[in-house]
């Protein structure tokens, strides 16, 4: 019997490596071609100390606020509306008191979104720019979820980071949805985000 069984484990993980293979190699992926960043790369903006609270008076208080005396970031998520599966879409703003700063939150979180370690399938897809003007954009690979290893489902949910990084002000916009990335257009719903985010920051620099 336990034989048996431990036939059937290593059949079913052989099987799910085969189609994890298979979809690999036909490109069966999320990636964010498509992506639109220059809503927010295109802005000229200076940040000053007050640059947060004029964020969160245009989310009207929105916001999750995760600083003090102007240092810190604003967590908001976007509301979705008509969707009967759980769809995540964030826009956070970071400000920093000087440029290097911003650039090792930059630095931060440009790794743990393009790790492929334990438990993690983000790849880079993009990066444009240098210095205290760049961006980054990833994507979690199209993968096998497991349970104690064993592959138990292909998850093709669409997750998908933007990281823009401007002077002393690093912003994220981060699209996350539990459902196939073919039932919905995630690309044009993560370009209204950054638009979005473009103009939240126009109207905040003013």
């Amino acid at each position: 019997m336990f034989r048996s069984k431990l036939r059937e484990h290593y059949r079913l993980s052989f099987v799910a490596l085969m189609m994890a293979l298979f979809l690999a190699k036909c490109g069966f992926s999320n990636t964010p071609a498509g992506i639109d960043v220059r809503p927010i790369t295109s802005l000229r903006f200076t940040a000053g100390s007050d640059f947060l609270d004029r964020v969160q008076r245009q989310l009207g208080g929105a916001a999750a606020d995760w600083s003090k005396n102007g240092v810190g970031h604003l967590v908001y998520r976007r509301p979705n509306h008509g969707q009967d599966t759980q769809t995540f879409r964030n826009v956070d703003v970071f400000r920093e008191d000087s440029v290097p700063k911003a650039q090792e939150i930059y630095a931060q979180n440009r790794e743990v979104f393009t790790t492929r370690g334990s438990g993690q399938n983000w790849k880079l897809y993009r990066e444009q720019g240098a210095g205290a003007e760049k961006w980054f954009a990833s994507y979690e690979e199209a993968h096998f979820e497991t349970n104690h290893g064993v592959p138990m489902w292909w998850s093709n949910s669409p997750d998908i980071y933007v990281g823009v990084l401007k002077q002393n002000v690093f912003i994220e916009v981060s699209y996350t949805a539990y459902m196939p990335s073919w039932k919905w257009n995630y690309i044009q719903t993560i370009n209204e985000d950054i638009r979005f985010a473009g103009d939240l920051l126009s109207k905040a620099a003013r």
